[in-house]
């Protein structure tokens, strides 16, 4: 009993309440201006909230780099997110490696954004939008590959082709050279049975 006390009066004692009010005023001021589109004001607030006011959760973070990815900052919407991609929290790091996802295909990684919609699915199960994003770009791959394939196919019939076709040359070439042969072959066998015959 008397330890449960202790641990009461140490925490009133080191819990600032005007610390607390300031960053619930940050944190209403940052929704508040992300949920009205200023996601420049809706950063700054974040970075106060983390930064001067040393918040460390999850949300919070969560929140600063969606305004930066909504702001299209990429570099420091992925380190963000990144940071957030071995949260505790399933559900914070499902939303982190599905947006890490959504970057990585918006730069053309594929192969790597498709790890990332794996990595939402395996951290949140629930995360139908990871889901979603993980079966399109798995369609797409798959495409991609099977166009590839009937590409190199194509390449290595037309190849075939025309290998046929020079050999078909060479052939010709021969089988002329040949009958060119035999006509001179014919022709001296006339001239010397001519030249017999006389």
């Amino acid at each position: 009993m008397k330890l449960a006390l202790a641990t009461i009066l140490i925490l009133l004692f080191t819990v600032d309440p005007a610390k607390i009010g300031k960053v619930n005023t940050a944190k209403s001021a940052a929704r508040k201006a992300y949920a009205a589109g200023d996601y420049k004001k809706a950063i700054q607030h974040y970075r106060y909230i983390t930064d001067s006011l040393a918040v460390k959760e999850d949300e919070v973070t969560l929140n600063l780099a969606n305004a930066y990815f909504q702001l299209n900052d990429t570099t420091n919407a992925i380190s963000t997110y990144q940071s957030l991609a071995g949260s505790s929290k399933p559900q914070i790091r499902s939303k982190a490696q599905q947006q890490l996802g959504i970057l990585n295909h918006k730069q053309g990684k594929l192969d790597e954004a498709l790890s990332n919609f794996k990595q939402a699915i395996k951290a949140d199960a629930n995360n139908l939008d990871a889901r979603y994003n993980y079966e399109m770009l798995k369609k797409k791959l798959d495409e991609q590959k099977e166009q590839e394939q009937n590409q190199q196919n194509k390449d290595q019939q037309k190849e075939n082709k025309e290998e046929n076709k020079d050999q078909q040359n060479k052939d010709q070439q021969n089988k002329d050279q040949e009958k060119k042969e035999q006509q001179k072959k014919e022709q001296e066998q006339k001239e010397q049975q001519q030249k017999e015959q006389q």
